[in-house]
């Protein structure tokens, strides 16, 4: 018999918040926090985010997150947004079932089996009530500051100094990514999870989709989901669920992961949160996948996982941009950070030509056009992959339930 974790109370954690110094934060597991004024930044920041807010119930999920079920009102987006978001009747588009016999590719014979909702503990929140992770001291102090808690393309400093279309290089990024220039309201993938190495602190692995728009303009803006490994961010090399938006050229205070920021607008009582572990694939065995991606209905960029409507980001958070309307393109595939000499593995550390069971893909890649409907993505290799670290192999519109599939990933190392 296991035994569940009881957590500290959400009232008596923000009295620690109030009285934690800066000479004790600096004492926190991983703490990297680079000043008393950062980590004052930093405690603000907890502190208003949970102001006139009580828990009706809090727990600890399986890899060790708090979860405050909080009345729906008090949640920060709902606070910043004027409340929580109500799922559109209807759903994205659909691609039509495939007329091919399914046997048509060779992976279609595999047994490929999505766990049901094998994301975290699959808990109900109360009535009323929507469950937010709590946001902590130790995970933030983990940062140098603030910023760079939201920051996906570090360091933030070199980031936002080299802009939106820096070379991938200077900004210690790598990709194996397919994309399409198209005039799009969202789309969508199956993408399977794996569990690649990652170094704590330093390295981050993903396996995404982006929605982009202002590509040509002084404003890039996009929206973007998939899972990656970041110990920096949760503490553990698990693999969680994540979605991403920057209004203004990834810079600090317009670009946000999960709920931080209250640019993300959830609805109540989400099927899954962002921010949640995942199920990951087993090599030669069963590949765990999950259906994701956003579509642009109602006047916001809704995230759809497993065709649950999650949450959104408001047009407003765009400010009137390219991406309150549309995005102009949609890419799909990995990418991996490093602020060290040693690039991290992508996918499952295993090169594309792999195949099935062994490889990272991404399978089902669909785009939503302006003029309605759903159609299979046709990607190009986005010219990203160099040396012997990663490769990428597409296919596009298989004839087969694959659809337009991506193999991807690579082992890494110190020549990327």
């Amino acid at each position: 018999m296991t035994t569940e974790l009881s957590p500290q109370p959400l009232d008596a954690f923000l009295g620690s918040v109030a009285s934690t110094t800066y000479e004790e934060a600096r004492r926190l597991p991983g703490a990297a926090v680079a000043s008393s004024r950062d980590f004052d930044e930093i405690r603000a920041y907890v502190m208003d985010m949970y102001q006139g807010v009580h828990a009706v119930e809090s727990y600890v999920e399986n890899d060790g997150q708090v979860v405050d079920c909080v009345p729906e009102e008090a949640h920060p987006a709902a606070r910043h947004w004027g409340g929580l978001a109500v799922a559109p009747d209807q759903g994205p588009p659909q691609l039509p079932e495939s007329e091919a016999p399914l046997t048509a590719d060779p992976r279609s014979r595999e047994a490929v089996s999505p766990p049901p909702r094998q994301v975290s503990a699959a808990r109900t929140a109360p009535a009323g009530t929507t469950p937010l992770y709590r946001t902590t001291l130790s995970a933030l102090c983990r940062f140098p500051n603030l910023a760079a808690s939201s920051a996906k393309q570090r360091p933030p400093a070199l980031a936002a100094s080299a802009g939106a279309e820096a070379p991938a290089a200077a900004l210690g990024k790598r990709y194996a990514t397919g994309e399409q220039n198209i005039p799009c309201l969202g789309g969508a993938s199956r993408i399977n999870v794996w569990n690649p190495f990652a170094a704590a602190s330093n390295q981050s692995t993903f396996s995404q989709q982006w929605y982009y728009a202002g590509l040509d303009g002084s404003v890039l803006q996009t929206v973007e989901c998939g899972w990656h490994v970041d110990i920096t961010r949760y503490g553990n090399a698990t693999p969680h669920f994540f979605v991403f938006s920057t209004r203004r050229n990834y810079e600090a205070g317009h670009s946000f992961y999960n709920e931080a920021g209250q640019a993300f607008q959830p609805v109540p009582n989400p099927y899954v949160r962002p921010g949640a572990p995942l199920a990951v694939s087993q090599s030669g065995g069963t590949q765990v996948e999950y259906k994701m991606g956003f579509y642009f209905t109602n006047n916001a960029w809704w995230l759809y996982f497993d065709d649950h409507a999650i949450g959104c980001y408001p047009a407003a958070w765009f400010n009137n941009g390219p991406m309150a309307t549309n995005a102009a393109r949609a890419k799909f595939g990995g990418e991996v950070g490093t602020l060290i000499t040693q690039w991290p593995p992508m996918g499952s550390g295993r090169h594309a030509s792999a195949g099935f069971g062994q490889a990272a893909y991404q399978r089902v890649a669909a785009v939503n056009p302006l003029s309605g409907g759903a159609v299979h993505a046709t990607l190009s290799d986005a010219g990203s992959v160099s040396g012997p670290c990663y490769s990428l192999q597409i296919t596009n519109n298989s004839g087969s339930d694959w659809g337009s599939y991506l193999f991807f990933g690579g082992p890494g190392g110190d020549s990327c």
